[in-house]
């Protein structure tokens, strides 16, 4: 089986003709930036700052209300290595839309209403935290350490993910998930055991990816205690790791690269090719990855020297609107089906869970128009948002005479993804 890991729409499900639509992102972001240098002359988004929630912060710290999340979750989880290591090889197990819709697809919409949920619920940290109370790291970093990794490791666990969803050959079958999964394993748990649990943090490309998502959530820390605040103030202000911006970037060119490949060009390119299709699709996925992230580097450069990962905040709302884009329906469709499937993960006729014989409901295929406008808003608020935060964020770096010129190489940019984004979700 191979899941549909993109959106519903086609560019002739658009209500209005392809050029408008490419025209209208363009002239909204251009009256945008113009509109912002006018009325937002100095940076407002310098201090996080939001209505204090105490009695919130003292609810969720809680020792039991800490644990019971990571008991759900890590139950949830060996709930489903069940249906990996004893269900069957079959389109009706659940560990696919598991692993490829509620935990890569379904993180996006996690974090962003809950924040940095998940770095308390990673069942990853749940098992090392179990380890390391009897005993140390092997090796334990130190913090400058730490500091130089940053989330750099992530980058290449994002694209090894990717490459498993997205290039490699059957990948909906049992025994490759397996063998990801004891890599995943090996290398985020036991990196943790041998170096600390922050190992997780910089690897894990789940928790690298929902963090990043989390920075534009409402909810952000504040000296120990949460804070509801402006989700653009959050972006803003939250603290980046090194490596940041290269998360971001990734996981633009992993969207952009699977709109890509339904492109019909590619699709006969790639089919009439003497090449084996994993050597196409390993040089696409990272060619569109580096693609996206030299672009940004350079926009960012041209702006203001050594602010890739500052800047990189710009690009958490594009991140989202892609992803509500490309990947609705996936999460509408196949979240319902895996919901339904996981009462009865050895495929034996259970129904644990009482969900077994609902049928999925596809009224979303009903309303084609509707879900090309989600799509289409998604895209453009994302990059109108991703508009607000860069000009926040330039005009605290750049001096007064360059506020306005130099924030042009990251309105280029911002017009040349939105455009790109367009053009690859609703090209034929």
């Amino acid at each position: 089986m191979r899941l549909p890991l993109h959106g519903l729409g086609s560019r002739q499900d658009l209500p209005l003709p392809f050029e408008f639509v490419l025209l209208g992102a363009a002239v909204a972001l251009v009256v945008s930036f113009a509109v912002l240098i006018a009325a937002w002359r100095r940076p407002r988004y310098t201090r996080p700052s939001g209505l204090a929630l105490p009695g919130l912060t003292r609810l969720v710290d809680h020792p039991v209300a800490r644990a019971a999340v990571r008991i759900v979750v890590l139950a949830l989880f060996g709930w489903m290595a069940l249906a990996l290591w004893f269900g069957q090889d079959l389109v009706t197990n659940p560990i696919f839309g598991f692993v490829f819709v509620w935990v890569w697809v379904g993180l996006v919409p996690l974090s962003l209403l809950f924040g940095p949920v998940w770095r308390r619920a990673n069942p990853l940290r749940t098992l090392a935290r179990l380890v390391l109370a009897a005993r140390a790291p092997v090796r334990p970093l130190r913090q400058a350490t730490w500091e130089r990794i940053g989330v750099l490791p992530g980058v290449l666990t994002l694209l090894g993910f990717a490459w498993l969803e997205l290039v490699q050959p059957d990948n909906n079958t049992l025994a490759v998930l397996r063998w990801w999964m004891i890599a995943w394993l090996v290398l985020t748990l036991g990196g943790a055991l041998l170096f600390g649990e922050r190992w997780i943090a910089a690897t894990d490309p789940f928790e690298v990816f929902a963090e990043r998502i989390a920075t534009l959530s409402p909810w952000q820390c504040i000296d120990g205690v949460i804070h509801l605040v402006n989700p653009l103030r959050h972006a803003a202000t939250e603290v980046v790791p090194r490596g940041a911006a290269w998360v971001n970037c990734t996981l633009l060119g992993i969207t952009a690269y699977d709109s890509f490949t339904n492109i019909t060009g590619w699709v006969g390119w790639v089919q009439t090719s003497t090449l084996p299709r994993e050597i196409w699709g390993t040089a696409g996925l990272i060619g569109m990855t580096l693609l996206v992230g030299a672009a940004f580097a350079l926009a960012a450069r041209a702006t203001a020297t050594g602010w890739s990962d500052t800047a990189s905040s710009s690009l958490v709302p594009i991140v989202v609107g892609y992803s509500f884009a490309h990947y609705l329906s996936l999460l509408v469709l196949e979240g319902q089906r895996t919901a339904i499937l996981a009462s009865d993960p050895l495929g034996l006729g259970w129904n644990v869970f009482g969900t077994a014989e609902l049928g999925v409901n596809t009224g979303i295929f009903d309303y084609p128009e509707v879900v090309a406008v989600i799509q289409l808003t998604a895209i453009v608020v994302g990059h109108l948002l991703g508009v607000l935060l860069a000009h926040d964020e330039s005009l605290a770096v750049l001096p007064t005479h360059r506020v306005i010129i130099g924030q042009l190489p990251m309105l280029v940019l911002m017009i040349g993804y939105t455009c790109a984004g367009l053009l690859l979700l609703f090209s034929p």
